[in-house]
């Protein structure tokens, strides 16, 4: 373990906004270790939408007042020890801009850890390539670039304004954790030194079994279900092949929507929206499959579907197309790629379900637990702390980290 009392300082996203990987993560750190938590201050510069302009006076309201920081009902672990509302511009393309955030940045974090650990050395942990400017500058015992995902390829991101930061941050940072194995080879820094971390699971909180939801009760069965952001990584071709092979059935997505449905047609298809990560279980559970309809493209190739291991912890059938990452679970879930085999495929599923399935696909799950990666985290940041840059993936493929 890590000395008694040595404080993390992270750059992530809104604490408490929505549910991410990095948060888990650190849900179960802060009962060990103080954490000074940084908000987002952005991938992209904003757009005259009406959510943009809603995140913006969100984000001022916090930045005059202060951030309310929600306990999430659902989530275990604890608060940060501060969470900052970093006053930053979100052109960090521009570099006066960039230098004036990164000036503001400093002066909020190390007031911060002054409060929290005081003549403490951090540990810093970015989730963000926006945070270039920052190492190196923090008197940290290593840096660590936490890679979710491959930031340039998502929806809406500026590669004008990603690609040179996160090279400017691969250039410095002491190591890089990674949350697919696309990642660790794209993104390894100049150190080299550069670990997969694959996603983890708040296994009971899909595990307990839940009352079926009123909503999905009027539905007729079976239930295929989806739950996630219903956006530009959705193969929509497939969630409609399924719905006609499922006459007789509902088809159900669960999620925040971005991307336009008029192509879904079927009249058993019901989109519900988003719902609070408390009552999510409740909802995959009534699933009687869950599916992943994922195009494969330079986004999904880097993507580690948090919501594989909910639905295999909820114990139901899975379907995905075969990105990268959902193949270390090829012993419990089936893939299929065209729209006719991802449809026959999870109907298949629905009615060839077994107890013992059930059984073997929760006991992977177990395995998989948010409270067993933030260990192995912590063993990696342990050994970069110790030996610096003498730490070697062989030592990381021992502890079960690597793969």
């Amino acid at each position: 373990m890590l000395p008694r009392g040595t404080p993390f300082v992270v750059f992530g996203d809104d604490w408490g906004r929505r549910v991410s990987s990095l948060q888990h993560l650190f849900r179960r750190i802060t009962l060990l270790y103080p954490v000074v938590w940084v908000n987002s201050f952005g991938h992209r510069a904003p757009r005259v939408t009406v959510y943009d302009l809603k995140r913006a006076a969100g984000k001022l309201r916090a930045m005059v007042w202060g951030s309310a920081v929600p306990a999430r009902p659902g989530l275990l672990g604890e608060l940060p020890a501060a969470v900052i509302e970093p006053k930053a511009l979100p052109w960090h393309n521009v570099p006066l801009v960039h230098a004036l955030n990164t000036r503001s940045l400093l002066r909020d974090t190390r007031r911060a850890l002054q409060r929290v650990a005081p003549s403490r050395p951090p540990v810093l942990v970015t989730g963000t390539p926006a945070a270039a400017g920052v190492v190196g500058s923090l008197g940290e015992q290593v840096s660590i670039y936490f890679c979710m995902d491959n930031y340039a390829e998502l929806p809406g991101v500026s590669r004008l304004l990603v690609d040179p930061l996160e090279r400017a941050l691969l250039g410095k940072v002491g190591a890089v954790v990674a949350t697919a194995a696309e990642l660790r080879e794209s993104k390894r820094p100049a150190s080299a030194r550069a670990f997969y971390l694959p996603q983890g699971v708040n296994f009971d909180h899909f595990t307990t079994p839940q009352p079926l939801p009123p909503e999905l009760a009027r539905l007729s069965s079976p239930r295929i279900g989806f739950a996630g952001g219903v956006s530009e990584c959705c193969d929509l071709a497939l969630v409609q092949a399924v719905a006609e092979a499922n006459p007789q059935g509902s088809v159900v997505l669960v999620g925040p929507v971005s991307v336009d449905l008029s192509v879904l047609t079927a009249p058993n298809i019901h989109v519900l929206g988003n719902r609070p990560y408390a009552t999510l279980p409740a909802y995959v559970q009534a699933f009687d499959v869950g599916i992943i309809p994922y195009v494969l493209n330079d986004w999904t190739r880097a993507v580690d579907p948090l919501k594989l291991l909910e639905y295999l912890a909820a114990g139901i059938p899975v379907i995905s197309t075969p990105i990268p990452e959902v193949h270390k679970y090829a012993s419990v879930i089936t893939c299929a790629s065209s729209p006719t085999e991802f449809a026959r495929a999870a109907v298949a599923a629905c009615i060839g379900d077994r107890p013992e399935l059930r059984r073997a696909r929760q006991e992977v799950a177990r395995q998989q637990t948010w409270e067993r990666r933030a260990a192995q985290f912590l063993d990696i940041v342990k050994n970069l702390c110790t030996n610096g840059a003498a730490v070697s993936q062989e030592s990381g493929r021992r502890k079960g980290v690597l793969r």
